[in-house]
């Protein structure tokens, strides 16, 4: 089916509403397209379970993450810089019970201190350092048979990695590919199994990947291979950019820095 049939099918079935299904499909808000729907079938049969979202922005990962949370038991948390696009635009799609945390994504996984959670969404700065970062610490807090799921992980747009403050950085699908030992890179599978990890592969709109953790005995194994030095060193590099306003090349949006959790320097 195209997208707009898809669109119209979940609101025939009342799985959404048709305030929902205006803002998960409307570029101006959401830049997941369609595959958004792949993550409220994943969301939507789960109850009693604990989600995250990693780069919240707008708040349709969010809004698809809430989808029935009350009426599932199901807690929400979204970690951003700042959530005025939320404020704006996603709240209401939201439960009452959603949890914000305004703090950079790896720092936040290395002082999690709350129970472990069973779908992490992965949407913050597109780099392959960010994303192995994030997975350092966020692998030790995913419930066994949860899920990884990612976003920007099939850039067929460019064969080029974000350029930040005039630097190029790797891409998200080399750090999927990487971290889960696949055996060739996630943009030519669509699904792919071994007795660790069950992953889905979806292009269009930049791409989304879903990992199921079959074994938590794996998560170790995950990190063996990859230099770890090397992706903190470029991980801080970032954060200084970001965070140090005493950086020559100092990206300056207004970001709020006294109030966002956040480590400058961080090590494996």
């Amino acid at each position: 089916m195209s997208s707009p049939t898809w669109w119209s099918w979940y609101l025939q079935n009342n799985i959404l509403s048709k305030e929902v299904v205006d803002f998960l499909s409307d570029i101006k808000f959401c830049d997941l397209g369609s595959n958004s729907l792949l993550l409220v079938d994943l969301v939507k049969k789960m109850k009693s379970k604990r989600f995250l979202d990693l780069g919240v922005r707008n708040g349709a990962s969010s809004a698809a993450l809430s989808v029935n949370a009350s009426e599932n038991n199901n807690q929400v948390y979204g970690c951003d810089l700042n959530f005025a696009g939320l404020t704006l635009y996603g709240e209401k799609f939201v439960s009452e019970n959603y949890v914000r945390c305004q703090a950079d994504s790896v720092t936040l996984g290395k002082n999690w201190n709350d129970d472990p959670l069973d779908i992490i969404f992965v949407d913050t700065l597109h780099t392959r350092e960010t994303v192995l970062a994030e997975l350092y610490f966020w692998s030790k807090h995913i419930n066994e048979s949860g899920y990884f799921v990612f976003h920007d992980s099939h850039w067929d747009h460019t064969t080029k990695g974000d350029m930040i403050a005039g630097k190029e950085y790797r891409r998200v699908d080399e750090a999927i590919t990487e971290f889960f030992n696949l055996p060739k890179n996630v943009m030519e599978l669509t699904e792919y199994e071994d007795d660790d990890i069950f992953l889905t592969h979806h292009q269009g709109n930049y791409g989304m990947t879903f990992v199921k953790i079959k074994t938590l005995n794996a998560i170790e194994r995950f990190k063996d291979g990859i230099d770890w030095v090397e992706v903190f060193n470029l991980r801080n590099e970032l954060s200084d950019l970001h965070f140090n306003k005493n950086n020559p090349k100092f990206i300056n949006w207004e970001q709020d820095i006294p109030n966002i959790q956040n480590e400058l320097i961080i090590t494996p």
